[in-house]
């Protein structure tokens, strides 16, 4: 079977789903995730297409009822309103969001809570309070993955020239040839672990480009809670991205 393909499979209602299959030197078992990027499906080295399929059939409703699930939860995360009692995850941990009247846009945490401080007079109040949460997010994985960054620059001896954030519709990270690393922005509403994995991922692109065996080596060995931080990816990766969304809006592609 090849390294990575796309696969569809379908359900006893009659929906067709596809799932991306890929081929992990690392994996000791057949793993079938639904998160941020769709479906997908990992296995070991060696396994008969006919196992595959035969295991996609097999869980084709669990699927079909998880997609299900994630579209219904898109549709239901609506903006907030300004004023309204709300809660925001923020590095893994619901947060109260606590609204004040200000003249001038600040956002802190303060006492367990998110203070998103406007001018809640204003009818603009909406588009001010997305500003404020697209500026003080962008603050935050600045601070942090930089952080992480040289931390793992001594273990690794190598360095990244640069950082860019943006929300990615799929893709958690990338390195240009350049070493320029792209974040998506919704990694900061992530339990910290998982904002740490994916820079470490990226920079372990450094040393090798592709995901061969080699590279999930190295990877593994600098950061050991791989498996459990990719599967939070594709298993609540989808909730952290919509939630981005309900609370900033649109922004620029990168910044």
């Amino acid at each position: 079977m090849q390294a990575e393909q796309l696969l569809e499979v379908e359900t006893s209602q009659g929906r067709r789903v596809r799932v991306l299959a890929t081929v992990s030197p690392r994996a000791r078992r057949i793993n079938l995730t639904v998160g941020a990027g769709g479906a997908r499906v990992s296995m070991p080295e060696g396994t008969h297409p006919a196992t595959i399929r035969a295991f996609l059939r097999e869980h084709a409703d669990w699927l079909a009822k998880k997609l299900r699930q994630l579209e219904l939860t898109g549709r239901k995360l609506t903006p907030p309103v300004p004023g309204r009692e709300d809660i925001i995850s923020f590095r893994g941990v619901q947060l109260p969001v606590v609204w004040k009247h200000e003249s001038f846009p600040k956002i802190r945490i303060a006492n367990s809570d998110l203070v998103i401080g406007v001018p809640l007079d204003r009818e603009d109040a909406s588009g001010i309070a997305a500003s404020g949460m697209r500026n003080f997010l962008m603050r935050e994985i600045r601070r942090e993955s930089t952080r992480i960054a040289a931390y793992y620059e001594l273990r690794l001896g190598k360095s990244v020239s640069g950082f860019r954030f943006s929300p990615m519709k799929t893709l958690w990270g990338s390195l240009s040839a350049g070493g320029h690393m792209s974040l998506d922005l919704s990694l900061i509403l992530a339990p910290p672990k998982a904002l740490e994995y994916v820079v470490v991922h990226e920079m372990c692109h450094l040393w090798v480009r592709n995901h061969s065996s080699k590279f999930w080596d190295r990877v593994q060995d600098v950061f050991p809670e791989t498996e459990e931080q990719r599967d939070w990816l594709n298993q609540s990766g989808h909730g952290i991205k919509t939630e981005l969304a309900r609370w900033i809006g649109k922004m620029p592609a990168a910044l």
